[in-house]
């Protein structure tokens, strides 16, 4: 929060130099009205600088003006020494003018993309403190650990079986080698769908990070782990046939990986047991 509120104090104050240097070159314009045609010239090629340095950046935003320089020195030696003409020493300001201009804008730039930056992570920060993953529109780790404590209570209380599943993508980096930018994240978001659309309405799917922050999905299921079997290889011929038949990843042979644990009160101590022994069986389904 801190340092959004720097980034803004310096947008600030950059954008006030930059309506102060405005008003001193509509000013110097106005002065040397006497040189109005170079005026405009040298007001064109200030611009083209300040978008070199906007669309390109401030490295070649400063070699053009550099460049500008060198050709503004060479044309002013040339014009008094050759020529013999005397130039109106107003002309120096423009040696400096543009760097000014290019330099306030790029920092502005750069201010306003740390800005934005720092505003999308505080939404995914809120989206995850909240239990919730923008990009799939599942919940979280945080939820599904939440709602195992729910799940292991009801089964205390009413003896009704409860198991989880773990899914991932099998040979998950191989995979996201071979797909595009794009491709990875509709891969991430259609298998998100179909997952949540597969399963029962009491039973939840929730998007979190595996090991080394591999995208993987969890489930809570009122079954015992035969009916959980059931239902998981039931939703894994689903998700290998919908995604054959996309347009984008059907000639890619993806497949998932499942791991089933069913909850034993006996073995199983806490929420974090429960869903790293998810995890373990998780690994063997290769």
């Amino acid at each position: 929060m801190r340092r959004n509120e720097n980034y803004s104090l310096n947008t600030d104050i950059y954008i006030i130099l930059l309506l102060i240097c405005s008003i001193m070159t509509a000013i110097f314009v106005g002065i040397s009205s006497n040189l109005m045609i170079l005026n405009c010239v040298f007001l064109a090629i200030t611009c083209f600088l300040v978008l070199i340095t906007y669309f390109i950046g401030l490295l070649a935003g400063l070699i053009f003006n550099l460049l500008f320089v060198f050709i503004q020195g060479s044309y002013v030696l040339y014009a008094d020494v050759v020529l013999g003409k005397e130039l109106d020493l107003w002309l120096i300001v423009w040696i400096f003018l543009p760097l000014i201009w290019s330099l306030l804008v790029s920092f502005i730039t750069r201010n306003l993309q740390k800005l934005q930056e720092e505003n999308l992570s505080l939404r995914e920060s809120n989206a995850r403190n909240l239990g919730y993953n923008s990009e799939t529109d599942l919940r979280t780790m945080r939820s599904y650990r939440q709602d195992a404590e729910v799940f292991i209570e009801t089964h205390k209380r009413f003896d009704i079986p409860v198991s989880t599943g773990i899914i991932s993508i099998r040979y998950f980096y191989q995979i996201m080698n071979i797909l595009t930018e794009e491709q990875q994240h509709h891969l991430i978001k259609i298998l998100s769908d179909i997952l949540s659309e597969s399963f029962r309405n009491n039973d939840i799917v929730y998007s979190i990070d595996g090991v080394g922050g591999v995208p993987q999905w969890g489930v809570l299921l009122f079954a015992d782990y035969d009916g959980a079997m059931v239902a998981i290889d039931r939703i894994k011929q689903r998700v290998t046939t919908l995604l054959r038949e996309d347009k984008e990843l059907g000639k890619c042979d993806i497949q998932i990986s499942i791991g089933v644990v069913e909850y034993n009160e006996d073995k199983i101590k806490s929420v974090s047991q429960f869903i790293n022994s998810a995890q373990r069986v998780l690994q063997y389904d290769v």
